[in-house]
């Protein structure tokens, strides 16, 4: 017979805090109608909905992993950013549902600042491209003088301020 002994005094390392992390997908009802449900008595002004922050802000997630999964191999980021009214819905092939994309990039970044956990953004290798990737990454964190930089900056500008409305984006 097989035997496991478990030695409660030999440490091999730590546990990196990382492996409790979270993911969300647009898969059923995790994002639209879960975290996210515009013009729900459930949820703030932003479509957060208040009842799933209050269980999930104290799990003290150190990272949000998204868009994730099936899901992100056919995920175009650029469908997911400026005024929801200007966001193509598109057919969702790995789950085979139709995509608002009403929960994009900044919708994401505010829902982990919302909660207190830092975003952790998969990108499309599937149906995308490097450039689209290197794209997403400068729309994100880029600071410098470049278009994608330059509309990230003000998105954030907007979603501070409240309004992801802004006339910079009307123009996408």
């Amino acid at each position: 017979m097989s035997k496991i002994k478990i030695d409660l005094d030999r440490k091999i390392g730590s546990v990196d805090r990382k492996i409790y992390s979270g993911f969300i997908e647009h898969l059923g009802r995790c994002i639209y109608g879960g975290i996210y449900e515009e013009k729900s008595p459930l949820s703030d002004e932003r479509g957060f909905r208040r009842d799933v922050m209050d269980v999930v802000r104290p799990l003290h997630m150190p990272l949000l992993r998204w868009p994730g999964g099936n899901f992100v191999s056919g995920y175009h980021w650029t469908d997911g950013i400026g005024p929801l009214e200007k966001r193509p819905r598109r057919i969702e092939l790995a789950w085979h549902s139709e995509e608002s994309n009403h929960f994009g990039t900044d919708e994401f970044i505010e829902y982990c600042r919302a909660i207190g956990t830092e975003p952790y953004i998969c990108v499309n290798m599937g149906t995308g491209t490097l450039d689209e990737a290197q794209a997403w990454v400068e729309y994100c964190n880029g600071t410098g003088n470049t278009y994608w930089a330059n509309l990230g900056a003000w998105a954030m500008k907007c979603m501070v301020a409240g309004r992801l409305e802004c006339s910079v984006l009307k123009s996408m």
